[in-house]
């Protein structure tokens, strides 16, 4: 079950770590601000060559005038493609410079990889203010559009078709700058004569723009005085086949997630489930088939409750410490007093010899509490140093019962579990690594993350330890003892009356199992009588017998131990405790595709 709740858990983790992208657009978006750039482009000109095949060769030159305090431009290019949500238009820039030189140019993607920017300019380095000129040339393939896809509100129109056209070059030929254009001019060569050309600076016309060259293979477009984040549009029909364009499944919005290759989202779907595959396989091959279990009426000769459990679960479980005391107490090592419910002193009362004769956990606790001397005495208050030593004797607990399994040969570390859990773990950090996008897209998380989803069972308490041959017997032993502590059955033949004595013995090791409240079940259903008060535990402080064993006076002892050692890990968190730039948008939509815009920074 455990397993199941952590691969749930994992399964959902790993749907939010490769689907958190798609937020950015969905929680992100606002309202749109007035553009706040200072800078004007005083003059913009572009060249257009578009080849029978949809490859596109661009120029832009901006002269722009630039205020005291800017480091150079930005240009972004969108993604998308308006006429056809399963292709892209993905540029490649081939040259950028400034006043006819080289400028530095870093590039990034933003919104989800559906805008590459090409900053231009020193970020140490401010440029002088007044009037400078850049060059801009890239390329884009796909760049024509079906006719039907080419839709739009257009105030300009010159030429006509004479027959249905078969392609249409539909862009944004002055895209959404952040900067108010003076004049624009832009010349397109078209791989056929054109139809009808229309154009739009603003669907209402309040804008104009004007063309030329309709019915050629070359038309200019022009317009003036164009306002921040305005575009202008330019369809173009042609009767030039439609070259076939390059489509994936999935909108641009999946990018970010998917990239832009199925056969590479195929490989990564393969992998993904040979790795979930590995890993099952893996946790798989870490499990121990349980031995025989046979209702045994007396633990294992010389284990403790702590060592009982252990055997079994590889674990002391959350109740060793517990059990430890009260065991303790049983053997007639300690006496145990309660002042109030949060108050608890353990006295010893027996001699080193029989200290030497107590089991290795019971031993090693009352050392740690300062208890092995007739007379000495702890007092588990609630306090901060209480809570220290008992948080020191709980750890003993555990790696004493390790370390007591593996030199009585019982237990040994097994290196295919060992590898099997530092792949799982890796595994986890590769796949956090890929769904942050350290790895492009976030979909390279996915086979590692299922390789955790696989084998999450290896990082179970246990898994690196592997039970010999004299294990696997001490283990159905302990783990036929647990069968009668907790479990009805038609071979149990415990005379439970006559045996008053080796039930009050048995009661730490039915707390380290964590069925006490079973084991006195068992006894009332035995004999019809309530299971008896242990002579060294102080019930009649808690009403006598009828909580001991199901929320009471053993309940109540766990959480004055628990109290003391929350007081000291809080005093602990509490000492150790402390406190713990820019951002970029831009884009939009007009009619087009390519287009982008930038600005200035």
């Amino acid at each position: 079950m455990k397993r199941l709740i952590a691969s749930i858990v994992l399964v959902v983790l790993t749907g939010i770590g490769l689907l958190w992208p798609l937020a950015e657009g969905t929680f992100g978006a606002g309202s749109v601000q007035p553009s706040t750039d200072p800078s004007v482009v005083t003059d913009y000109d572009a060249t257009y060559q578009v080849a029978p095949d949809g490859h596109l060769e661009a120029t832009e030159t901006l002269v722009v005038d630039l205020p005291a305090g800017r480091h150079g431009i930005f240009r972004y290019f969108p993604a998308a493609d308006p006429t056809d949500p399963h292709a892209r238009i993905l540029p490649t820039v081939t040259g950028i410079t400034m006043d006819g030189a080289s400028v530095p140019v870093s590039y990034s993607w933003k919104q989800g990889r559906s805008l590459r920017v090409a900053r231009i300019g020193d970020p140490d380095r401010i440029v002088p203010a007044g009037v400078h000129t850049y060059v801009i040339s890239y390329t884009i393939d796909n760049v024509l559009a079906r006719p039907s896809g080419a839709q739009g509100d257009f105030s300009a129109r010159a030429g006509q078709n004479a027959t249905p056209p078969t392609a249409s070059f539909f862009w944004n030929v002055v895209g959404f700058w952040e900067m108010p254009i003076r004049s624009a001019h832009v010349a397109v060569d078209l791989p056929g004569a054109t139809g009808l050309v229309q154009c739009a600076a603003s669907a209402s016309g309040e804008h104009p723009c004007a063309i030329e060259g309709a019915g050629t293979d070359h038309v200019t477009v022009t317009a003036t005085d164009l306002p921040p984040r305005n575009p202008v549009t330019l369809r173009a029909d042609l009767h030039v086949p439609l070259p076939p364009h390059e489509t994936v499944p999935w909108t641009v919005r999946f990018d970010k997630v998917l990239g832009r290759s199925v056969p590479v989202v195929v490989l990564v779907a393969v992998l993904s489930a040979i790795t979930l595959t590995a890993g099952y396989l893996w946790e798989r091959r870490s499990r121990e088939a349980p031995p025989g279990l046979p209702v045994m009426y007396t633990p294992p000769e010389g284990l403790g409750p702590a060592q009982t459990v252990y055997i079994v679960k590889e674990s002391v479980g959350g109740h060793a410490l517990v059990a430890t005391l009260l065991h303790m107490a049983e053997q007639g090592l300690v006496d145990l007093t309660a002042t109030d419910a949060k108050s608890w002193t353990i006295t010893g009362k027996a001699t080193a010899d029989r200290w030497a004769t107590a089991d290795p956990v019971t031993r090693r606790v009352g050392e740690t509490l300062g208890v092995t001397t007739a007379g000495s005495a702890f007092a588990a208050d609630g306090g901060k140093a209480a809570g220290q030593t008992l948080l020191k004797a709980k750890q003993y607990v555990e790696s004493t019962a390790r370390s007591w399994s593996r030199t009585e040969g019982l237990v040994v570390s097994s290196t295919e579990e060992w590898v099997g859990r530092a792949l799982v773990v890796g595994a986890a950090v590769l796949a956090v690594v890929g769904f942050v996008g350290l790895l492009g897209v976030t979909m390279w998380g996915l086979p590692f993350a299922a390789f955790v989803i696989g084998g999450v069972g290896l990082l179970a308490t246990g898994v690196g330890t592997r039970r010999t041959a004299a294990g696997r017997q001490v283990w159905s032993r302990a783990g036929g003892f647990e069968r009668l502590l907790s479990t009805p059955s038609s071979e149990d033949r415990f005379d439970y009356a006559a045996r008053k004595d080796l039930f009050i013995a048995y009661v730490p090791y039915a707390v380290a199992f964590g069925v006490a409240d079973k084991w006195a079940a068992k006894y009332r259903t035995a004999t019809g009588q309530e299971a008896p008060v242990p002579l060294w535990f102080p019930a009649a402080y808690y009403g006598g017998a009828a909580g001991l064993y199901s929320g009471g006076g053993f309940d109540t002892f766990d959480s004055a131990l628990s109290s003391s050692i929350g007081a000291y890990q809080a005093a602990q968190r509490s000492s150790s405790s402390g406190s713990g730039g820019s951002s970029w948008s831009g884009g939009g939509g007009w009619g087009g595709g390519g287009g982008g815009g930038g600005g200035s920074w």
